[in-house]
């Protein structure tokens, strides 16, 4: 039994071995077990099917991951390349495809479903709930699989029961969240149309039924891992998303104006900004004005943002018009909102000329 994350090529220009930042395949073996050891460890993980679980790392740059249903788990270098070196999104991964073996071994499931009721009472839970109860339950890996809207629902579940994996081994549920986003941004997202071509759900409606299960795993997190910090993933990863980009002419002339409005998440603690750099037919722009330059000698801006956790902001980005280098009549901004190393989001906004 295969259970399939996605399988498309990376776009044109994001698929060389040698772009930078890459993790080798050290790097990828190394994080994967990191994930996969953490995640069997938890006393969920614990009743998982005992089965020879090994992560193996496939030289393709396809984005695809899955899993043979006897414990093995393949990752190619393409998703490796979208996940990064960030050990909660390795494990959102992983997760998923560890749900989906305890969905096709009906014998463990009782025992599964025993440890979670556990772990959400010690989290102050309370099991009369029936939403709650039944949030507590597996859906097993049968009937509707030969139809595409019954493998969608079971991609749901994996998802689902991958959060609460997640949340015992010490990865914040938000890391699944990420993934999504990153998945989205990476490799765009598929049309209403196409999504019934396929049989997993598209990216964003992930993400957003992945908010909505988020309340027990998050509540089991909080109860094993009060120090965030401590735990395997550490700090639940930043979100952030650019609301718009107001391009004005300075009122002394001149000068462009970059107003931009965000919003970020779980961003305490981090070194968040906004960054931006110009782009003449997707060429970047040059500058010969040392406070405007990157060391590659093109055009780049900063905003260094004041701390905070969440919650709306806005950052101004000023140009002036002698530092750009370019005859272009169609210059564009590539607006980015950033969190540490995380990039969180990306806006492109035509300038006036």
């Amino acid at each position: 039994m295969t259970a399939l994350l996605l399988a498309v090529a990376l776009p044109v220009g994001l698929a060389a071995p040698a772009q930078a930042g890459t993790p080798g395949d050290a790097d990828d073996y190394r994080l994967a077990d990191q994930a996969l050891q953490a995640l069997l460890a938890s006393p969920l993980g614990q009743d998982l099917p005992r089965l020879p679980w090994k992560v193996q790392i496939l030289e393709s740059w396809q984005v695809n991951a899955y899993s043979n249903g006897r414990g093995q788990i393949s990752i190619t270098r393409g998703l490796g390349w979208v996940m990064g070196d960030h050990p909660g999104v390795w494990a959102a991964a992983i997760a998923h495809e560890l749900a989906h073996a305890v969905m096709l071994y009906p014998a463990g499931q009782p025992q599964f479903e025993a440890e979670l009721r556990r772990a959400y009472l010690a989290a102050g839970g309370n099991l009369s709930d029936p939403d709650v109860a039944e949030e507590l339950r597996v859906t097993p890996a049968q009937g509707g699989l030969l139809r595409l809207a019954g493998q969608r629902r079971v991609e749901y579940e994996a998802d689902r029961l991958g959060l609460l994996l997640m949340a015992e081994a010490g990865f914040h549920p938000d890391f699944a969240i990420a993934l999504d986003r990153r998945m989205l941004s990476t490799i765009g997202e598929e049309t209403k149309s196409s999504e019934f071509l396929l049989s997993h759900p598209i990216w964003s409606d992930r993400e957003r039924q992945n908010v909505r299960e988020e309340t027990v795993p998050v509540a089991i997190f909080n109860q094993r891992w009060p120090d965030a910090s401590r735990s395997p993933g550490g700090p639940p990863p930043p979100f952030g998303k650019v609301q718009s980009v107001t391009v004005t002419e300075g009122s002394a002339g001149g000068v462009l104006v970059l107003d931009v409005k965000f919003e970020l998440r779980n961003a305490a603690g981090r070194k968040a900004r906004v960054a931006a750099v110009l782009l003449d037919r997707n060429r970047k722009v040059r500058t010969s004005r040392a406070e405007y330059q990157a060391p590659d000698g093109t055009l780049a801006l900063n905003a260094m943002l004041p701390a905070m956790d969440h919650g709306p902001g806005e950052a101004t980005l000023r140009i002036p018009r002698d530092a750009i280098e370019s005859g272009g009549t169609k210059l564009k901004a590539a607006v980015f909102l950033v969190a540490d190393d995380w990039t969180l989001d990306l806006w492109f906004q035509p300038l006036k000329q």
